[in-house]
C-alpha cells in the first residue's frame, strides 16, 4: 500500500482519537454556584448511559470550615470520580463526608471510591441502608448492562455512620440537618436541610424540568413529603434530585402539582364510576405537563397514572 493509499485511513483512525477523546472529556455536570459554600453539580435529565456514567441527576457539596460535605456520590466510580474532579475544580478543602440521600444507584454506587480515594465517612440513614440492600443487587446487575465498561471498578460499599429520622452533622461554618421524608420516589428519600440559608438538597423527593417516575405504592407518601418539605421547612432554594436549582413554587409545581393532578384525577374518575385502576388511569388529563421531559413517554406517562390510581382504589373501596 502507498502512502496515498495509507493517508485516509490514518485521518480517518486519527479523527476518531480526537472525536473519543473530546467526548470523554466533556463535562457531564454543570456546576452551580448556590451559594458562597454550596454547589449544585446539574447532571442530565436523560437515562444512565455510558456517557453520563451513571450520573443522570442533580447532586452537589458544601464547603465547610472542617472540609467538603458531598450530597450523594454518584452512579458508578468513573461517576465518582468526575464529581471529585467538579469538587476539585472549586476547592482544594479534603473531602470528610458523603451523604447518601436514598437507595437509588446513583445516590450510592460512588461511596467504594469516595473511602478509598478520599477517606470520607458516608452517612445515611437506617431505612436508606436497608433499600441498598435488598435493590442494590438488582440496580447493580442493571447498571452493569447500561453503562457497559463505563461501569468497571465499580464495587457496593455501604455507609459508616447511620441514623433515624434526624441527623444534625457537626460542622463548623453551616448547619446541617438530615431529616427521613418517611418514603418518597425510593422507601427512603432524605432531605439535606441548611436552615439558616433556607436551602434543601431534596434528593429523590423533588424533580424539576422532567416528569417525575412513581413506582408501586409510592404516590401518597411522596405527597406528604412533599407537603412536609413545603409548609415544615419552607425553603427558598430547592437542589432536586432531578433538574436544575429550583425556587420552591417550581419544586412544588413539578413534582406536588404532578403527583396531586394523579390523585385527584384518580379521585374523580372512581366517583364518576371507573370500574379499576386501568380504567381511571385513562381518565387522567395529563397535558398541563406537557413542558416537561419524558412526558411523550405514553407507556411512562400510563404507568405513573395506573400506580396512583392504585393507591386511590384501595382508599375508595
Amino acid at each position: 500500500m502507498n502512502s496515498a493509499k495509507r493517508l485516509p485511513l490514518f485521518t480517518a483512525l486519527l479523527l476518531l482519537i480526537v472525536l473519543t477523546t473530546a467526548q470523554a472529556a466533556e463535562p457531564i455536570f454543570k456546576t452551580v454556584q448556590v451559594t458562597n459554600r454550596v454547589y449544585a453539580l446539574v447532571g442530565e435529565l436523560t437515562q444512565r448511559s455510558p456517557h453520563n456514567l451513571g450520573n443522570n441527576m442533580t447532586c452537589g457539596f458544601i464547603i465547610t470550615d472542617d472540609g467538603v460535605v458531598v450530597v450523594d456520590s454518584g452512579g458508578s466510580a468513573d461517576g465518582a470520580k468526575m464529581i471529585l474532579q467538579a469538587i476539585r475544580a472549586v476547592t482544594n478543602q479534603p473531602v470528610r463526608w458523603v451523604i447518601n440521600t436514598g437507595g437509588q444507584d446513583h445516590r450510592w454506587f460512588g461511596n467504594d471510591y469516595f473511602q478509598r480515594v478520599t477517606g470520607a465517612k458516608v452517612i445515611a440513614s437506617e431505612s436508606g441502608v436497608l433499600d441498598m440492600k435488598a435493590r442494590g443487587l438488582q440496580q447493580f446487575q442493571a447498571a452493569t448492562k447500561y453503562l457497559a465498561e463505563r461501569f468497571a471498578g465499580t464495587v457496593l460499599a455501604y455507609p459508616d455512620i447511620t441514623f433515624s429520622k434526624r441527623y444534625r452533622l457537626a460542622v463548623s461554618g453551616v448547619d446541617i440537618e438530615l431529616i427521613e421524608s418517611g418514603g418518597a420516589h425510593t422507601p427512603a428519600d432524605l432531605l439535606v436541610w441548611l436552615p439558616k440559608e433556607k436551602l434543601v438538597f431534596s434528593g429523590d423527593i423533588v424533580f424539576t424540568d422532567r416528569l417525575l417516575g412513581i413506582r408501586p405504592g409510592t404516590g401518597l407518601k411522596w405527597i406528604s413529603a412533599l407537603t412536609y418539605l413545603r409548609d415544615e421547612l419552607h425553603p427558598v432554594t430547592i437542589i432536586p434530585g432531578h433538574g436544575n436549582v429550583a425556587t420552591l413554587d417550581k419544586a412544588m409545581r413539578d413534582s406536588l402539582g404532578y403527583l396531586t393532578l394523579l390523585r385527584e384525577g384518580a379521585a374523580l374518575a372512581f366517583k364518576n364510576g371507573a370500574f379499576d385502576p386501568v380504567e381511571a388511569s385513562q381518565q387522567i388529563d395529563q397535558s398541563a405537563y406537557s413542558d416537561l421531559l419524558n412526558y411523550g413517554d405514553t407507556q411512562f406517562r400510563s404507568n405513573n397514572a395506573i400506580h396512583m390510581a392504585e393507591e386511590v382504589f384501595v382508599g375508595v373501596k
